[in-house]
């Protein structure tokens, strides 16, 4: 008499799990060396792993599900027009500009002057030339603007409560002038 087919036969040994193979070991160690001991580093430590670590690399360390300590400070980023020959600066909604807002309230502009810095004058020369241009096209019958300037400021979270529900940056008008820095002026090249 034959046994079953879906029954083991007696000479087959019994099945044990097989032993992880060289590559997922190596998978599971790239993983935990360039991905989770640095980001449990970042957030604990809250500083780059070594000098050299290339910005990318820490921007991917960099969750933000890991806030170990409260923001000293936050900042917002204003864009301020003035037409020629007029002392009063009036600040733009980026917004018409910049319609896509992936971070809350701040536009994608907000993130590149957050990653530019004080040193992204070549960055802020194409964005201000883009302004001028939009502007152009978006508001062909009014004045044009003669001048454009970025505004930085910055809040203290202890001393600067932000109200309840969705927060957007004050007016800049509002602010003491020793919470705002001009990053750059900007005129418009001749048509």
């Amino acid at each position: 008499m034959t046994p079953p087919r879906d029954s083991p036969r007696p000479e087959d040994p019994p099945s044990v799990p097989g032993r992880p193979r060289w590559w997922d070991r190596l998978c599971v160690a790239a993983f935990l060396v360039l991905w989770l001991i640095p980001v449990f580093w970042h957030g604990a430590v809250s500083r780059r792993i070594w000098p050299t670590e290339p910005r990318f690399l820490h921007a991917c360390h960099d969750i933000a599900c890991l806030f170990t300590t409260r923001p000293t400070s936050w900042n917002a980023y204003y864009v301020q027009v003035r037409g020629p020959g007029r002392p009063d600066w009036q600040t733009l909604d980026t917004r018409e500009y910049f319609p896509m807002q992936p971070f809350g309230h701040r536009t994608r502009l907000h993130r590149f002057l957050i990653d530019w810095g004080s040193k992204g004058q070549r960055g802020r020369d194409e964005v201000a030339a883009f302004i001028f241009a939009r502007h152009r096209e978006l508001h062909p019958d009014r004045r044009q603007p003669g001048e454009l300037r970025f505004v930085w400021t910055w809040f203290a979270p202890l001393e600067d409560r932000p109200p309840p529900g969705r927060w957007d940056p004050p007016p800049v008008e509002k602010l003491p002038a020793n919470r705002m820095r001009i990053l750059s002026v900007h005129r418009p090249e001749a048509p």
